[in-house]
């Protein structure tokens, strides 16, 4: 089948008249992360793929959570039923290779900057303590703050010193303190 010629102009044209694809069009490349806050896009993602709408953050700001007593009281209950699921393999004489475990995500990782795909957290979320974003963490008695940067801190959720819980206003201006960038901007 014999090559057809196209003229430089040709190529330009059609590129200059590119139309963008339809969200039912969209495969998930790096270029088009942006994209995913559309909940239409997530929506014909989730209808093309069901195993990528597990991978896929939620939209919108109901990811970010205030830590409350009720949340801890949700990590307990989670963590009981993880260490009720580890007694059952042990009876069941299961083993679970080390690929299949859970595993934090890198681009959470605490003093990393927020991932743009979560978009910033509403103003009154700032320097508080929030719910953990990583998934790894729902069964870990851990919480996170985000600056105003949008750098991530993660915190053990236990009574520190045995005597301050996570709710205590002394712990909550320790931090305030621990994570306040003042002192080192220059």
């Amino acid at each position: 089948m014999p090559t057809q010629m196209v003229s430089l102009l040709e190529v330009w044209n059609r590129n200059r008249t590119f139309k963008g694809k339809k969200p039912e069009d969209l495969k998930i490349c790096p270029r088009l992360l942006p994209l995913l806050r559309d909940p239409c896009v997530v929506a014909s993602l989730a209808k093309q793929n069901s195993k990528m709408v597990a991978l896929l953050p939620p939209a919108g700001t109901e990811v970010f959570r205030r830590f409350t007593p009720e949340s801890m009281a949700e990590i307990e209950r989670q963590m009981a039923e993880e260490d009720e699921e580890k007694e059952r393999n042990i009876a069941l004489n299961v083993e679970v290779a080390e690929e299949d475990l859970p595993k934090p995500a890198v681009d959470l990782e605490a003093g990393k900057t927020l991932p743009f795909i979560y978009g910033d957290p509403p103003a009154g979320l700032f320097n508080v303590p929030l719910e953990d974003l990583d998934p790894f963490y729902t069964s870990h008695k851990t919480f996170t703050v985000i600056t105003k940067g949008n750098k991530i801190f993660r915190f053990n959720a236990e009574p520190a010193c045995y005597i301050l819980s996570p709710f205590s206003l002394l712990r909550r201006g320790a931090i305030r303190v621990l994570i306040h960038p003042y002192p080192f901007n220059l």
